[in-house]
This record gives C-alpha cells, sequence and structure tokens, in this order.
C-alpha cells in the first residue's frame, strides 16, 4: 500500500408523479371532447398576464461516487467505506418560477417562463487525529500498474505521525427558460384547452470536491500537505417543445393541468482539475503547488464536451382561486424530467496509474509510467425534479 509516508433519503414519488400524469391526461381529455354550456370567457386580445411562484423541488439521487476514504484497502475483509459510496442530495431545493404572456389576439398569444433553482450545497466529512490509537485513514484505489489490484493510499498515520481529514461537497444549481406560441382551441363552457410550441432551453449544474488535509502531528515539524480535486459537469439542453393546457372553472376555482415535452440535444460538459498543495518536498519550506490531487491526475484533467439527443417533459397540476377579476393565487405540483444527463459525482473514476500522482509516491516531479489511467469516460444518467409550487398570478 502506498502513502504519504513513503513521502439523506431523497424523494421519490412515483406513485404520485403517476397520479398527476394521469390527472391530467384525463383533464385534458376531458376538455377536447367538452361540448358548450356556458359562455366563453372575456377576450384575451390585448391582455397582459403575469405569475410568480416559489418552488420547493425534491432532485433525483443516484449520483454517488465512488468509495473515497476507508479504514483498509478494499480487498481486505472487514474494511469500511467511511466517505463515498453514498448518494449526496441537496435536497429540498428552493427556488422560483416567473410565466408573462400576451394575448395577440382573441385566440394566438405569446408567452414566457423563467426558472432558477439558486446553487445550494452538501458535504460530508472524515477525520482522524493520527494519535497512538486512531483509526487510520485510507483513500483506496485500483492500482492498474503491474500487478494490478486494490491498493490506497495512507491519509492519516499513528505510526508516521501525521492526521487526516477529507470532505466531499455536491453544489448544484438548476435553470430553465422557454418561450412558447399559444393558440386557444375551438372549445367552449367552463373548460379551456391551449395548444402550445416553442423553444426550451434547460440548464443543470452541479460541482463535486474531494479536498483533504494531511498535517504532521507534533512534534513533528508543522507542514502542509493539502490536495483537492474538482469535478465540475454543465448540462445545457437546447430544444423545440409542443404542449397542451387544459383548464376547467367551477365559480372562481379553477384547476389547470398542462403537459409538454421538448426534443433537442443535451450538451454536457466536465470540467477535471486537481492539486497538491505542500511544503513536504522542500525541507517546510514556502508550500508549493503540484498538478494532480488523488482522482483529478494529468490523465483526466481538462475540459470533455460532447452533444447528445435529449428528452425533457414536463407535467404540472394546480388548484387556484380567483380572488378578483384580474388577480388569483395557485399551489400545485410539477413534474420536469430530462432522459440524458451527466452528474458530477458519477465522473469519478478510481482507476489509478499512481506513477503520475505526487500526493501518493512523493515524487517530484512524478512522471506517468504504464497506462494511462485515470482516463476519462462520459458517464450519464437520467434526472428528475419534482415538488411544490404556490404562487400569485395577475391579469390586465
Amino acid at each position: 500500500m502506498a502513502g504519504r509516508s513513503a513521502a439523506p433519503r431523497y424523494f421519490e414519488g412515483e406513485s404520485v408523479r403517476r397520479a398527476v400524469i394521469a390527472a391530467i391526461l384525463s383533464l385534458l381529455t376531458t376538455a377536447a371532447t367538452a361540448t358548450a354550456q356556458t359562455a366563453s370567457p372575456a377576450p384575451d386580445a390585448g391582455r397582459f398576464t403575469i405569475s410568480a411562484e416559489a418552488l420547493l423541488l425534491w432532485f433525483k439521487g443516484g449520483n454517488a461516487p465512488p468509495p473515497l476514504v476507508s479504514d483498509d484497502t478494499l480487498d481486505q475483509p472487514g474494511a469500511r467505506v467511511l466517505l463515498g459510496r453514498e448518494d449526496l442530495d441537496t435536497n429540498p431545493n428552493a427556488g422560483f418560477r416567473i410565466t408573462a404572456g400576451y394575448g395577440l389576439t382573441e385566440r394566438w398569444g405569446v408567452e414566457g417562463t423563467f426558472f432558477y433553482v439558486p446553487p445550494r450545497t452538501t458535504t460530508r466529512t472524515v477525520a482522524s487525529s493520527g494519535l497512538p490509537g486512531s483509526t487510520d485513514l485510507i483513500i483506496p484505489f485500483f492500482d492498474v500498474t503491474p500487478p494490478a489490484g486494490e491498493s490506497g493510499t495512507s491519509l492519516s498515520s499513528d505510526a508516521d505521525n501525521f492526521a487526516g481529514r477529507a470532505t466531499e461537497k455536491l453544489r448544484n444549481s438548476l435553470l430553465g427558460a422557454e418561450l412558447n406560441a399559444t393558440m386557444r382551441l375551438p372549445i367552449m363552457g367552463p373548460l379551456r384547452m391551449d395548444a402550445l410550441g416553442g423553444f426550451r432551453y434547460l440548464r443543470l449544474r452541479e460541482t463535486f470536491t474531494f479536498a483533504t488535509d494531511s498535517p504532521n502531528v507534533p512534534p513533528a515539524p508543522a507542514d502542509v500537505f493539502r490536495t483537492r480535486d474538482e469535478f465540475d459537469v454543465t448540462n445545457n439542453f437546447y430544444g423545440l417543445q409542443v404542449g397542451a393546457r387544459a383548464r376547467a372553472d367551477w365559480g372562481p376555482v379553477f384547476l389547470t393541468g398542462i403537459l409538454k415535452v421538448a426534443l433537442g440535444a443535451m450538451v454536457e460538459s466536465v470540467d477535471i482539475d486537481g492539486s497538491l498543495v505542500t511544503n513536504d518536498f522542500n525541507n517546510f519550506g514556502a508550500p508549493q503547488t503540484f498538478r494532480g490531487g488523488y482522482f483529478a491526475l494529468p490523465t483526466n484533467i481538462g475540459n470533455h464536451t460532447r452533444s447528445v439527443f435529449a428528452v425533457v417533459p414536463e407535467a404540472g397540476l394546480t388548484l387556484g382561486y380567483q380572488l378578483t377579476p384580474w388577480m388569483s393565487v395557485s399551489a400545485g405540483y410539477t413534474f420536469l424530467y430530462a432522459s440524458n444527463v451527466v452528474r458530477a459525482p458519477q465522473q469519478v473514476n478510481r482507476q489509478l496509474n499512481p506513477t503520475q500522482a505526487a500526493a501518493i509516491t512523493g515524487t517530484i516531479p512524478p512522471t506517468l509510467v504504464g497506462p494511462a489511467q485515470p482516463s476519462f469516460k462520459f458517464n450519464s444518467s437520467d434526472f428528475w425534479a419534482q415538488g411544490l409550487t404556490a404562487g400569485v398570478a395577475f391579469r390586465f
């Protein structure tokens, strides 16, 4: 084993999503087959509408990084993973959505929507004092150099008098915008149905950071030995969408259902960077910075980008109350799905060639000998965000 001494559950809601989608489809079907019962609502020509909603969303989990810290190499019986291998989530995530529309004629209109869920961060940490009797912390990896197999490097050691601390951090945000033309379908009575079509943009961004600190324990000389591995991903979706929206009124109470689907390109970008800051290699002088940490090394550091086809459907159900002819309040449920994204923790590759890692070998400058690992490969999955909405709308 190489070492420095050598130098929350997330909210699923599957049944809820199915029930909401079934209700929306039922509402749309009812609206499409309804016959005239009462006079139609007032014309929309020349009218503006604007609504503001508060969002409380749960993001899909399933983004666990590989084992990052353990108490032994993973091929040893009884080895425990102390950090990594568990999903990270920032749930619940608060945000907002604003929609504005304008009636061009009694039948045609245009509307735009923007929503934003600001960055939110979650962290997990493990530490050991390095004092006699403390747990030795190991960073486990699969060594690809012959003879290949499970290995590890020391993060803390009571025998070699250095402590250890490691933190994994996930930061994410979600943003979207769309611009649609709307067309009122010729349905009379208390039911109204609009077809819509236009352009949708969606951005999911995540940053996963693995940071360590392994200082000497007195009476050993004070030193600096810190690493940082960072995996930053951005998913940008650009697509055309179609959909339908239905509204049923019972006096001042109304129920609105919406179903949209967008088809287009998901541009996936992964930026990987890593560093070691230490003064262990210059007799405890001024700290020096070296390229590469533990899992972000010269063979996978850099920017990696690709475009793939993706489908982004959205469904929502809203119950509202018309306070005045120009103001209403509402509460509801929303569900958004993306068929192909990259999640930050899933981009960590634990197959390493330690010859290029100064943090493992203690060799300056490190020289790659053997397989070029860790390599980079896009690891993609799907993504959903679902949750509750509460808003107010104005019509003038």
